[in-house]
């Protein structure tokens, strides 16, 4: 095990040491905290409109007035899904795209095997390391995030809103991880890290973008009335093959299951953290099981690697 931890502890401090990686991690801390003002805007925004609409309506001596909207706290937070869905896996990707291919360039990988090291605990190394760096990511940006959600709504989170956002964090934490066992994958098996780069990123356009907009436009949509704002909403509804087309994209099972936890769904944002889990445990599953799979390709691959 002391091996698995010094490659570990050398796969956390480059990380930290690369400008381009930071200047990555420093955008995706920035613009989770911009999330927060986002959602408190738009939150606040939609009580601005029912109270004129509830004043416009008292000036024309209306006597009943329609429902107020319902806002639920951690709605305020829920911008943050999107980001860590595109600029977290872009950072995962990053940080794991030269984890294999960058050493054989190197040179360094043949020096690696070589020496008195099973090969499986190279690649446990490579995986714990990266773990613990985006682990401490997601760490601070649930300590900011947590303080901006206070001081914004004026709000000490109870016990349900806590546990719901350390299991979204613990998600995130899941969903930057496959992109990052994908990637690892991805530098074992090509030659350079460059085209491994670009491998990791038509992967992710696909996965994050391509196929979600597969999904959409084989979703049937109807039509209802806004009856606080009078207008017309374009309500979409799935169907067997837009749900079928969405298993492939662990980014969209990330945002379902993401946007329950934060409060993001109506008819969930009153249940308890097993109750969503429960509810979504399809979704978990088919985002967590291309990650087991490349990661047990992973293991196998490194072990064909030519040491000659």
């Amino acid at each position: 095990m002391k091996q698995v931890f010094i490659i570990a502890s050398k796969e956390f401090k480059t990380a930290f040491k690369d400008k381009v990686f930071l200047v990555i991690t420093a955008l995706f801390l920035l613009l989770s905290i911009i999330s927060v003002y986002i959602g408190s805007s738009t939150k606040n925004a939609e009580i601005r409109v029912y109270l004129d609409i509830v004043e416009l309506l008292k000036s024309q001596g209306a006597t009943s007035f329609p429902l107020s909207p319902k806002l639920f706290p951690l709605a305020i937070l829920q911008n943050i899904i999107d980001y860590v869905s595109i600029i977290g896996a872009v950072l995962a990707v990053f940080l794991g795209f030269d984890a294999f291919s960058g050493e054989r360039e190197n040179g360094t990988l043949k020096l690696l095997l070589v020496r008195p090291l099973y090969r499986d605990q190279l690649v446990t190394g490579k995986l714990l390391g990266g773990g613990l760096v985006i682990g401490v990511l997601l760490c601070v940006t649930l300590v900011f995030n947590t303080l901006l959600f206070s001081i914004v709504s004026g709000l000490i989170p109870s016990f349900n809103e806590l546990s719901r956002l350390l299991v979204f964090i613990a998600l995130a934490f899941c969903y930057m991880m496959i992109f990052y066992i994908v990637t690892l994958f991805v530098s074992i098996k090509t030659g350079e890290r460059t085209f491994g780069f670009l491998i990791m990123m038509v992967v992710w356009v696909f996965v994050s973008f391509v196929i979600p907009q597969l999904a959409d436009s084989q979703r049937s949509f109807a039509y209802t009335l806004n009856a606080t704002a009078q207008t017309v909403t374009q309500m979409p509804s799935d169907t067997v093959i837009s749900k079928g087309i969405e298993i492939f994209s662990p980014a969209v099972q990330f945002q379902n299951v993401g946007k329950d936890l934060l409060q993001g769904v109506a008819e969930t944002a009153a249940m308890n953290v097993f109750d969503i889990l429960s509810r979504q445990a399809l979704a978990l599953l088919y985002m967590l099981v291309p990650g087991a799979i490349f990661l047990l390709a992973s293991y196998r691959a490194v072990q064909k690697e030519d040491v000659t």
